[in-house]
């Protein structure tokens, strides 16, 4: 059995230990030769990500009161899915799951929750991306019941510039149930 979680919103005063997790994933990711996340880049995008936490984007996931993963869910995402005019997903980004933690199926309880909060918005879709080149991410999203939904150039603001990114959706709103553990 998992043990409980609970998905609450960022605070402003979760923004150091939000980073430092964020920092330790791409930390393990570029040990690994898995090219997501720069190391050092959440840390200089501090700025960004306090806005983000004031917005209400950032999700921490807790076990008691450590912080075991994260996703930021946005309700729009013109610069990687610009082709969307529709009100109709959530966007995940920055899903990031303590490493001593990885073998508790929390990425997926995260995306679950993700689903079940586009449900609850009365949203169709979960939509996420990884690099073009990743394929453990692409891998672990199409295991995941995510549909490939082809690559794109997306041209973020500076510093960021061009990425090569590989699109990814998933129909919740058929499979939403509310029998689903209560993670809110």
């Amino acid at each position: 059995m998992f043990p409980p979680l609970r998905i609450i919103p960022a605070e402003a005063d979760d923004l150091n230990r939000y980073i430092d997790l964020l920092e330790d994933v791409a930390d393990w990711l570029t040990q690994r030769g898995i090219d997501q996340w720069r190391p050092g880049n959440f840390r200089l995008a501090a700025d960004y990500y306090a806005d983000s936490i004031a917005r209400g984007e950032v999700q921490l996931a807790l076990s008691g009161d450590a912080l075991v993963g994260t996703l930021r869910v946005l309700l729009r995402d013109p610069i990687v899915w610009p082709e969307i005019a529709d009100d109709d997903a959530v966007y995940v980004y920055s899903l990031a799951v303590k490493r001593e933690c990885a073998d508790q199926r929390l990425g997926a309880r995260l995306l679950d929750w993700a689903g079940d909060r586009a449900a609850a918005l009365g949203r169709r879709y979960v939509r996420l991306d990884c690099m073009a080149h990743n394929a453990f991410m692409r891998r672990y999203y199409s295991q995941a019941g995510f549909a490939d939904r082809g690559g794109i150039e997306a041209e973020f603001p500076p510093p960021i510039g061009t990425l090569r990114l590989r699109r990814y959706e998933k129909n919740v709103a058929a499979a939403h149930s509310d029998n689903r553990e209560d993670t809110t």
